[in-house]
């Protein structure tokens, strides 16, 4: 009785714990923070994730999800993490975070030649048609400043295409990571060109759900702010940006 007694109190304190550090790790595609070869993942974002881990000793899978269904089930909670997305005010309460892990400018981009110039927020407004994908930064962020303009479609690979074939005027689209967006797309980065407005500054950050205890989200923040102090993280940005 003794020994059945203490094996099942070893058990129970050790399960919870076991237990309370599975996260279902989500991966979005979106080059070159995190893109899909031979059902692998790579990029800025699963570099920082994995050197987290390995900092932690945590060992959860990183898989690739579908945009919406990852965003919902993060949002929904049942110990969920995506990767990586834009932190806005619209989405500040829906989840805890952890970042940022990459930065940059948005611009409005243009089918080369089409001459919109584009030099205000209200030029913007003016547009016949802006690309979105569905709930995502861009579409949120739009929506938020009252722009009635927008065509919202399942990604920005289709944002892409109806640019280039001119069923839309603009597509909204961080500076640095537009190259790798395009050649996702199977476009060529030569058929488009930045306009002269910058609508943000964005950072991409990885989101948790909410029932994702305090005190792990403090470990997850510790952990990259220590990559960033001793050169790791600029190191995975040299090896992942080269446009």
């Amino acid at each position: 009785m003794r020994v059945y007694t203490l094996v099942t109190a070893v058990l129970l304190l050790w399960c919870p714990a076991a237990l309370a550090e599975a996260i279902t790790m989500q991966a979005i595609v979106y080059p070159p923070l995190v893109y899909e070869e031979n059902g692998e993942v790579y990029g800025v974002a699963p570099e920082v994730v994995r050197a987290i881990q390995a900092e932690l000793g945590d060992t959860n899978p990183l898989v690739v999800m579908p945009w919406l269904r990852a965003y919902e089930l993060t949002k929904s909670g049942n110990r969920h993490a995506l990767v990586a997305i834009v932190r806005i005010p619209e989405r500040e309460k829906l989840f805890k975070w952890v970042g940022p892990v990459f930065s940059e400018g948005d611009y409005f981009f243009q089918k080369r030649g089409a001459n919109l110039n584009i030099r205000t927020l209200d030029d913007a407004r003016r547009a016949a048609r802006i690309a979105v994908r569905r709930d995502g930064y861009t579409h949120q962020a739009l929506h938020a400043e009252g722009f009635v303009n927008l065509d919202v479609g399942p990604s920005y690979e289709s944002s892409y295409k109806k640019l280039v074939q001119g069923r839309v005027d603009l597509v909204l689209m961080g500076e640095r990571t537009h190259y790798y967006m395009v050649k996702q797309a199977g476009l060529d980065p030569n058929d488009f060109e930045r306009t002269d407005y910058e609508f943000a500054r964005s950072s991409a950050w990885l989101a948790f759900s909410r029932d994702i205890p305090d005190e792990t989200i403090a470990r997850w923040q510790e952990a990259l702010d220590k990559l960033k102090a001793d050169g790791t993280y600029d190191a995975i940005m040299r090896r992942n940006f080269r446009h």
